[in-house]
């Protein structure tokens, strides 16, 4: 049991940590103002999809609940008419 989990701990990769030769960390580098502008619009439209799809579930499911009950309703009576 000791042994593999010696081997399993020997096996690991540490964490990797950017330094220069003089040991310096390498900063990254930051993004430009077109990629924050795509990245807020991708957002944007994918919050205005997920507003139309709750604002249409909203108003279908009702409308599905009602058909629903009507169409059980007209199956009972066809069923009682034979």
């Amino acid at each position: 049991m000791r042994r593999s989990y010696i081997l399993t701990m020997a096996n690991q990769n540490g964490p990797i940590i950017d330094m220069t030769p003089d040991g310096a960390f390498i900063e990254p580098t930051k993004p430009s103002y077109f990629t924050i502008l795509a990245r807020l619009a991708a957002f944007a439209v994918l919050l205005l999809v997920a507003a139309v799809t709750f604002w249409m579930a909203l108003f279908i499911v009702p409308v599905l609940i009602i058909l629903g009950i009507a169409g059980y309703a007209l199956s009972r009576t066809q069923v009682r008419r034979f």
